[in-house]
């Protein structure tokens, strides 16, 4: 029996697999032809950065964000628009600032078709940053501004109060 448990544990465990970054230092992102490939990576990284509870001195998370940020502002193939929603998120809420631009990044990746319809890019992202917010295991708290914002969200409101 023993035996039979421990067969079933290893095969369950193999199929497992923890939510994880890639390596940063093997994806180069130096000349305008580096973007597209990273694409895969960008969307892993906003996957894991959404899924994970917020931790802020947290070294992974630091350099998810830093590796988000320096794909934003490379890619030629996306627009990103984010300086208008600060203050809607919460102007110095840097913390809430950042996992808005992983929403926004997952978002655009999971919808290419829609990525250049920035109203539905910025309305989609804050959906799925409140949607982190609310969630009471993911530990951070919602600034003021974003506070108003779910409430319109559920008023079905959000995206005339944006």
């Amino acid at each position: 029996m023993k035996q039979f448990c421990l067969i079933i544990f290893s095969f369950c465990g193999s199929c497992l697999s923890a939510q994880t970054l890639p390596d940063f230092d093997q994806i180069k992102m130096e000349k305008t032809s580096d973007y597209k490939p990273a694409e895969p990576f960008v969307l892993q990284t906003s996957n894991y950065l959404l899924s994970i509870p917020f931790k802020k001195e947290n070294k992974d998370r630091l350099n998810a964000l830093r590796f988000i940020s320096k794909w934003m502002n490379g890619t030629p193939d996306f627009s990103f628009s984010f300086t208008d929603m600060a203050e809607k998120i919460g102007k110095e809420n840097y913390d809430l600032i950042g996992l808005y631009m992983a929403a926004m990044a997952k978002y655009t990746l999971e919808n290419k078709a829609a990525a250049k319809d920035t109203k539905q890019v910025k309305l989609n992202a804050i959906i799925l940053l409140i949607n982190y917010c609310e969630n009471k295991d993911n530990g951070i708290r919602m600034s003021k501004q974003l506070k108003k914002l779910s409430e319109a969200r559920s008023k079905g409101e959000l995206e005339k109060s944006m």
